[in-house]
């Protein structure tokens, strides 16, 4: 047995009792209580000596490309380019990243992949004024060498000439069915591919060998522990040609070499071979279990390709792009359903989130273990802020996105902003909000929302790294404070939809867990639960402010073995 001794221990439970230690056996808590008291009870424990800490159920990460993620952290980073020409020559420099256990943005290094093609992530059209870049920029500073860059959002690929060339890609090209080539006025492709257009390209790109993947996810997975992050949902990789998640994630577990706990989502295109084999939501053991259907009904805010029931502010009729259409959508969900497998939806414009509440939402589509959800649900209109709870439906949201979105979601969708990142009236179904459902609010208005009463939907919050840092502490700050990390606007972006600190945990662990169907065990401290948990260097329900980005997970706990500790032992 292992007695665990700490200054604190939140256990989520839902047992309000105050407790300072944790006494485990085989990986699972056996008591929960006063350090001294238990000590008594058994004094012959091992004891790990926590004091001085906070402890809270393990974080899992509810949205990651782990396969993008883990090899993205070996490319290129140009997240910090001003302009495309900046971003050119950040090709062959270093820039910041934010995924440490100590403060947000140290530096490090960048390396180029040894083969032919040349890949690179994060350029964001909004920080030089929302225009898309030209190949021909690319084309001045690497001509010989096929280029190609990830946007921030992973919804818009840009290339250079080569590459294009590579791919066979020229103005007699048509788009493919949920995506565009972007094109000059004389016809000619731009270097920019949206949506289901990068998969073009992509197909032609070597794919990294098992080994280097493999390396990449365990050295993720240690960058994952040193955040207090023992758990992730893993959603099958956009724009990568690498070996299949599950195989690659069952070979680490086999050498037991795994130390997450992983839902692994099944991408659209392989849900027949998951009938044929019989896979069903849930099935799996202690470290990897299947997840759900992955699908798209639309892009994203910072390529325009989200799609709205009303076009873009100043943006003649664009409303985006449907990836894919409603009757293909449900179809999809029904077959599914009918062999086990519950649907997980790309859903971040308005539009489309009505349409996946509409679908997931029919009794006759349940699937049965899993919960179905919706990842992202950026925008959602005031109507239905109750209709997820209603329907059991998780909503799957990434906090950090707000951090850089808010001034593109006003610059774009203008007073539906209001609906945007609805972290609370989501949450609380809707009710108490200030100024009523869907009346104008100020987007800088101090008051928070009224006390709530009625049904609440199960949130579970993640990073959609490699899109933003994986780093939780981003997302404490943006669903805390709606703000930049300028602390702009000042008063919070629509402040009313601010979450308090536990509302936050609880969406990273036992909302997590709700989604993955393991609430029995996991998302919380209490007897009989996985002992999965961080030890962090202050109390993060306590925590304000810049305090919130400087907290430091000192210690993670996985099934009771430590897997990361500052100390070094």
């Amino acid at each position: 047995m292992l007695l665990v001794l700490a200054d604190r221990v939140h256990t989520f439970a839902g047992d309000g009792g105050a407790a300072d230690a944790l006494l485990l056996r085989r990986g699972r808590i056996i008591a929960v209580g006063r350090g001294d008291a238990l000590r008594a009870e058994v004094p012959g424990a091992a004891v790990l000596d926590l004091r001085g800490t906070t402890l809270t159920p393990g974080l899992t990460d509810s949205h990651i490309h782990l396969l993008e993620w883990a090899l993205s952290r070996r490319e290129p980073d140009l997240s910090e380019a001003t302009s495309p020409e900046d971003a050119a020559r950040l090709l062959s420099g270093g820039v910041g990243d934010r995924e440490s256990g100590g403060s947000v943005a140290p530096t490090r290094p960048l390396s180029h992949s040894p083969t032919p093609w040349l890949r690179g992530r994060g350029w964001n059209a909004h920080r030089w004024g929302g225009a898309y870049p030209h190949r021909r920029i690319l084309d001045a500073v690497i001509a010989d060498r096929p280029v190609a860059l990830q946007s921030h959002d992973m919804h818009a690929l840009w290339v250079n000439t080569r590459a294009l060339r590579e791919a066979g890609i020229d103005r007699d090209t048509p788009d493919p069915d949920g995506g565009r080539i972007l094109r000059d006025e004389h016809g000619e492709p731009t270097g920019v591919l949206l949506e289901t257009a990068a998969q073009l390209l992509v197909r032609r790109i070597p794919p990294p060998s098992e080994a280097d993947v493999a390396a990449a996810v365990l050295d993720g997975q240690r960058a994952l522990h040193r955040l207090g992050i023992t758990g992730i949902h893993s959603f099958p990789a956009i724009h990568l040609t690498a070996p299949d998640t599950l195989p690659l994630l069952e070979r680490l577990r086999a050498e037991d070499r795994l130390r997450l706990r992983v839902l692994q989502h099944i991408p659209l295109e392989r849900l027949d071979d998951a009938l044929r084999l019989g896979l069903r939501s849930g099935f799996g053991g202690e470290w990897i279990r299947v997840g759900a259907v992955k699908m798209f009904l639309d892009g994203a805010l910072g390529s325009r390709t989200a799609l709205l029931r009303e076009p873009y502010e100043n943006a003649g009729d664009d409303r985006g792009v449907e990836v894919l259409p409603p009757a293909e959508f449900r179809d999809a969900v029904a077959r599914a359903a009918a062999g086990g497998l519950a649907t997980t939806v790309h859903a971040i414009g308005d539009a489309a989130v009505s349409l996946a509440l509409d679908v997931l939402a029919d009794p006759g589509l349940r699937a049965g273990t899993l919960p179905h959800r919706i990842e992202h649900v950026q925008l959602c209109p005031p109507e239905r802020f109750a209709d997820a709870a209603r329907a059991g439906i998780v909503c799957s949201m990434q906090p950090a996105h707000l951090i850089t979105d808010w001034r593109p979601a006003e610059r774009h969708w203008g007073r539906r902003s209001r609906e945007a990142y609805a972290f609370r009236s989501l949450l609380r179904g809707g009710e108490g909000e200030s100024g009523g459902v869907g009346e104008p609010v100020s987007p800088h208005s101090p008051t928070l929302p009224l006390p709530h009463s009625g049904p609440k939907a199960v949130l579970a919050f993640g990073s959609d790294a490699p899109v933003e840092p994986v780093d939780p502490r981003l997302a404490f700050w943006a669903a805390t404070r709606r703000q930049s990390l300028d602390a702009e606007p000042a008063a919070g972006w629509y402040p009313e939809e601010r979450l308090a600190m536990a509302d936050v945990i609880r969406a990273y662990t036992a909302g997590a867990a709700l989604a993955a169907g393991e609430a029995a065990r996991r998302g919380h401290l209490g007897v009989g639960a996985d002992a999965d948990f961080v030890a962090w260097s202050a109390d993060p329900l306590a925590a304000e402010g810049a305090a919130l980005l400087e907290i430091r997970c000192l210690a993670a706990v996985v099934a009771g073995e430590v897997v990361w500790n500052a100390a070094g032992s």
